[in-house]
């Protein structure tokens, strides 16, 4: 629903923004969010825009994503809805 590169926005990850701009412009909130990446910086993002983050272990991080100090760690997109449900509150 929405798509921010590197270049839609004056900050880059890290920085909150990127990923606060990708929910409201695909019209979701915060507190219903949840980020999926595969390395340290996107953690980072996620605990700058206070949203809960799920680590893959199959990306391009470098180190083990169970050492990104993700909220959930996952081998498999199969995996994914169960982390976000004990993630997102009902």
């Amino acid at each position: 629903a929405a798509v921010i590169g590197g270049d839609s926005l004056p900050e880059q990850k890290p920085h909150p923004r990127p990923l606060l701009e990708a929910i409201t412009r695909a019209g979701g909130t915060p507190n219903a969010a949840v980020m999926v990446g595969d390395s340290e910086t996107d953690v980072a993002t996620a605990r700058a825009a206070g949203v809960p983050v799920v680590a893959v272990t199959f990306g391009y991080g470098g180190r083990p994503a169970s050492e990104f100090g993700a909220d959930a760690v996952i081998s498999h997109y199969d995996e994914l809805d169960a982390a976000i449900e004990t993630l997102l509150p009902r």
